[in-house]
């Protein structure tokens, strides 16, 4: 039995769902209602463009595919934060899912109702049953394997899902353009082939999320290595520093038991004076705390930042040195990062505390930060000054002590809090 192809408005809807499907994995460039407004504009388009192409002669066929694949390739690329390289990708994924899906539905409808046609009741229940099913299986199989790195699509992988489609396409309707009568096995073969573009897309993304994760893991793993390295260093640098101190100590002493003038003896009370004010700062119960803060304040003394710190270290006793060093020195490294970009010195400022509260322990940093912060999607910055794989690290910390971390911008402060239950809760 000769059967007709498939509808080409059955086809346009599932190039725009693969497209909608697979721009999700960016952010938009617009807000909300803006996006989608967009998005039903493209897709009217895209609709009356392919359902006024149907019956061009076989020569205007292909370049008129060509024209839709460029239409979603301008989609992905005006409403999605991806370059031309991402966008090239997604639209090769978006396109052959699509094929699929159409494929697939079609091959439904001729096999169970050859003759009815495509705009009768029961043939739109079909397709809305078959898209609803193969695409909600894609967004919530993306959805679930969906990481915070994001994926680096290099020309090569580019090039490759490209090929990939247009080669599916090819073999897919080879018999269509051949002239060959259109039967059941055609569509069989089509959707096989379909199938199998969908699966090698699909292997190939889960390698290239495998790479990205890798890269994440490499990149924390070197932020915890660089957090103790920075430990040890400042450890050695303030016993150096206490040795010196001590010495002047036995100096002044030297000093005063020679001379005995009323200025000279005044002046020697307020050095040594500054030495105790400097052996009783950060003495927090808790000698990692000690040193990084210690160290940290050397650093924000050079400068001109204002680090002002209120904390019991006895309080994270429970935590071991590398997390310590990678929730407290991470979080430390981040704010003066931002805070130096401010031009005014009296702006410079960091606010530390850690206290317990309601069975859970409170480490708060907060910094002056005059521009906005703009959170993504996995509540981290997207700034580099607050963000990156520095503040994962800082998460993954929390959470494997079953802990939480929070971010927050307001009123020219930006907040980050990492909430930890105390030793006898967990």
């Amino acid at each position: 039995m000769i059967l007709p192809d498939i509808p080409r408005l059955y086809t346009a809807l599932a190039e725009i769902l693969g497209a909608v499907l697979y721009a999700q994995a960016a952010p938009s460039r617009t807000a909300k209602p803006v996006y989608w407004g967009i998005t039903a504009g493209w897709g009217a388009l895209l609709a009356a463009f392919l359902y006024l192409t149907g019956d061009v002669p076989l020569l205007w066929w292909i370049p008129c595919m060509v024209a839709a694949i460029v239409w979603i390739y301008l989609y992905l690329l005006a409403t999605r934060e991806l370059n031309l390289l991402e966008a090239g990708y997604c639209c090769a994924r978006a396109f052959i899912v699509a094929e699929f899906a159409a494929s697939v539905e079609w091959q439904f409808h001729c096999g169970i109702w050859p003759q009815r046609g495509a705009g009768e009741p029961l043939s739109l229940l079909l397709l809305a049953v078959v898209y609803a099913v193969v695409y909600g299986f894609l967004f919530c199989f993306e959805s679930r394997r969906k990481i915070a790195a994001r994926l680096v699509i290099t020309p090569t992988a580019m090039l490759m899902a490209v090929v990939m489609a247009v080669t599916v396409f090819a073999v897919s309707n080879l018999s269509f353009v051949s002239g060959d009568e259109v039967t059941i096995v055609v569509f069989y073969i089509r959707t096989l082939v379909d199938f199998a573009g969908v699966l090698i897309l699909s292997v190939q993304h889960e390698q290239l999320r495998e790479a990205a994760l890798h890269s994440e893991l490499a990149a924390m793993d070197n932020v915890l290595h660089r957090q103790y390295e920075q430990y040890k260093q400042s450890k050695e640098n303030i016993r150096l520093i206490n040795r010196r101190y001590h010495e002047l100590k036995m100096q002044i002493a030297a000093i005063r038991a020679e001379r005995d003038k009323v200025k000279q003896d005044a002046a020697l009370a307020e050095m040594e004076s500054d030495i105790h004010r400097y052996e009783a700062e950060n003495k927090t119960g808790n000698p990692v705390l000690d040193t990084l803060l210690t160290a940290k304040s050397m650093y924000c003394q050079q400068h001109g930042i204002n680090l002002t710190c209120v904390a019991d270290g006895t309080l994270l006793d429970f935590l071991s040195t590398g997390e310590i060093c990678t929730i407290v020195g991470t979080a430390l490294d981040n704010a003066t990062e931002s805070v130096l970009t401010e031009q005014d010195p009296e702006k410079r400022l960091i606010r530390v505390a850690v206290y317990a509260q309601n069975g859970f322990v409170m480490l708060r940093f907060e910094n002056y930060c005059a521009q906005p912060v703009e959170l993504g999607p996995d509540g981290l910055p997207r700034q580099s000054s607050h963000g990156g794989y520095d503040l994962k690290s800082v998460r993954a910390a929390a959470e494997t002590r079953g802990g939480t971390v929070t971010l927050h911008w307001e009123n020219e402060w930006f907040t980050l809090r990492v909430l930890l239950p105390q030793k006898n809760e967990l």
